[in-house]
């Protein structure tokens, strides 16, 4: 099966302008690790919802790429927060397999 980053290598994650999300298409498939992660991104603004195990409480790590900041369920948070977050997203890039992910892209509008 074909893994997320072989298709993501032509992508540049730092884009701007990207809004989507991607998440796994059902509740029984989580990564290697056992851990589930869906990300959503809008415009640099990224929120990643991230379960460590089955059962587990789930963590929400918004990301804004403007400003900087890192925010963990709410609460700001700091370079080691905006690391985590990073290797979430290396990991969750590296061996989710596209065939278990659904992608949500909004619909294009014209502007008017």
């Amino acid at each position: 099966m074909t893994r997320l980053a072989n298709y993501l290598e032509t992508v540049d994650v730092r884009d701007r302008q990207f809004v989507g999300t991607i998440a796994f298409r059902n509740e029984e498939l989580t990564l290697p690790d056992g851990s589930k992660l869906a990300l959503g991104a809008d415009s640099g603004h990224w929120v990643m919802v991230f379960q460590e195990q089955p059962g587990a409480a789930f963590e929400i790590i918004e990301y804004d790429q403007h400003s900087g900041k890192v925010f963990v369920d709410k609460k700001p948070g700091g370079p080691a927060e905006l690391k985590r977050f990073k290797q979430r997203l290396r990991y969750f890039f590296a061996h989710a397999r596209v065939a278990d992910l659904v992608t949500i892209v909004p619909p294009q509008t014209e502007e008017k």
